[in-house]
């Protein structure tokens, strides 16, 4: 059993040995940058990123470093090590803002804040960033094609920090924090006007106005369901609650 462990180990050793005698030093920008693609290919992605890396290390002013930061960064997003990736396309924006695949690097820092979205009884901040990033990627590059696809990226992104907001603010309501629920439902309203969760938040200010006594507020905010979302169930029953008063 000691002697299959010890062959085992020496295959595993002389395997990775394989991959780490490229001699980076004594090849060209394209020879290193073609291992990176052929170790990416393996998906050996420790092996492609440090390829891509000694391309800028070995060949300083190559034509490929750019190309090499943008291969390193999709090889860690592929690893789902998104900060890594964030890192490297970063690097491009900072470096080479105006670089011809500059939407790329922009639409892939989005992709990895994006693909670290929690659901909504969880931290919202890295949907907060993708929604930055993403309303950032539309209004530099609004032809791009990566700008097409976050579209409706942020269609959900904003309905899930509207949601979040939501959730909040019922939690604050159980607690009798009506002041603080009315806020968290006036961001939804202001902030996130566009989603779907506007109506009911229409109607919980609705119902909280009337806890307070404030009359006209009560008329305004159903004026405004009714303006707005005739059609909907939140509207008649904010009806009805202005009606009493």
């Amino acid at each position: 059993m000691k002697k299959f462990f010890i062959v085992f180990l020496m295959a595993i050793l002389s395997a990775c040995a394989g991959d780490g005698n490229f001699n980076y030093e004594s090849k060209t920008d394209n020879e290193i940058y073609d291992e990176g693609l052929r170790q990416l290919k393996k998906e050996n992605v420790i092996s492609a990123t440090e390829a891509f890396k000694q391309v800028e290390y070995n060949h300083p002013y190559s034509p490929l470093v750019a190309k090499s930061w943008i291969m390193a960064g999709y090889a860690y997003y592929t690893d789902k090590k998104y900060m890594d990736a964030i890192e490297q396309f970063e690097r491009l924006l900072n470096l080479q803002p105006n670089h011809p695949q500059a939407d790329y690097a922009m639409y892939m820092i989005a992709m990895s804040y994006y693909d670290q979205v929690s659901p909504v009884t969880r931290d919202q901040k890295m949907t907060e960033l993708a929604l930055l990033k993403m309303e950032d990627l539309v209004k530099k590059y609004p032809d791009s094609k990566y700008s097409n696809d976050v579209k409706p990226k942020i269609i959900i992104a904003k309905n899930n920090l509207a949601s979040k907001e939501m959730y909040i603010a019922s939690s604050l309501m159980k607690r009798k924090n009506i002041i603080g629920a009315l806020n968290r439902y006036q961001t939804v309203i202001k902030k996130y006007e566009t989603t779907l969760f506007v109506p009911e938040a229409l109607f919980r200010t609705v119902e909280i106005y009337n806890m307070m006594g404030q009359k006209d507020e009560v008329k305004n905010m159903t004026r405004l369901l009714e303006v707005n979302y005739p059609n909907t169930k939140w509207y008649e029953m904010a009806k009805e609650i202005a009606k009493s008063i």
